[in-house]
């Protein structure tokens, strides 16, 4: 006989309703307005990702003189890990450190333990030091660079086999519904009221520019990574189609 006691069904489902139910009412905006896209299975917001202009241009945020007020996503956002991603980073432990070292000695000891770079508690984020990503360092201009990001580079590694997954996609965003259903949409202030901590993600200058690419083809790579090449010609086919629709 078993010990095991069934959980009240309305209980499940108001924690699915309170994870769901703000994104499910951002989808149902999005059908009204015609700016929810298939594509392959996948609820793409269209206006995020096709009408909205993005450019990653760390000389505009990252740079020591930058105007005041301006911040950075190194400084602004907390990155959290998973279990996986905490330990793909350990395993490269010692080349990390090694890197960060050369580049920026006077904050990364040479025998460094990798595991001071993280918050390991319960949930496990990439600590902040200087004001900044522990992974962060400054090259000789004071522009601020990706520790993980150019140690991949120099080593020939795949930019995922390192760094989180998390960082790859900014500003993209992800949400996975309880059904499998999964949206595609990119970080704006909208966006952010549905995470516990808002991130105030227009005060970022490559946001509130709305200047560059549309969003989806200055995010090709993180799209591809995420989502792979076909889903991208697919993605892009659909985004041709959206631009030229009245509705648009």
């Amino acid at each position: 006989m078993s010990d095991r006691i069934e959980t009240n069904p309305a209980l499940i489902e108001w924690l699915r309703d309170y994870e769901e139910q703000p994104w499910r009412r951002y989808v149902s905006g999005l059908k009204q307005r015609g700016e929810l896209v298939d594509v392959g299975g996948v609820m793409v917001d269209a206006r995020a990702l096709f009408a909205s202009r993005f450019r990653c241009d760390s000389k505009t945020c990252a740079m020591v003189d930058r105007p005041a007020g301006v911040e950075s996503c190194c400084e602004e956002y907390y990155v959290e890990l998973t279990l996986k991603e905490r330990d793909r980073i350990a395993a490269r432990g010692a080349e990390v450190v090694e890197f960060l070292s050369r580049k920026d000695p006077t904050r990364v000891a040479p025998d460094r333990d990798i595991a001071t770079f993280f918050d390991d508690r319960n949930t496990i984020e990439l600590r902040k030091e200087d004001n900044r990503c522990v992974f962060s360092y400054r090259d000789a201009a004071g522009q601020l660079w990706c520790g993980l990001h150019s140690l991949a580079l120099e080593k020939g590694w795949p930019i995922e086999s390192i760094k989180p997954i998390t960082c790859i996609l900014f500003p993209l965003v992800v949400f996975r519904f309880e059904n499998g259903d999964i949206l595609l949409t990119a970080t704006s202030e909208e966006v952010e009221r549905m995470f516990a901590n808002p991130k105030e993600s227009l005060k970022l200058p490559c946001l509130l520019k709305q200047a560059g690419a549309p969003m989806y083809v200055e995010c090709r790579s993180a799209i591809e990574t995420a989502f792979g090449k076909p889903f991208y010609e697919r993605l892009a086919a659909a985004a041709e189609r959206y631009m030229k629709s009245p509705r648009k």
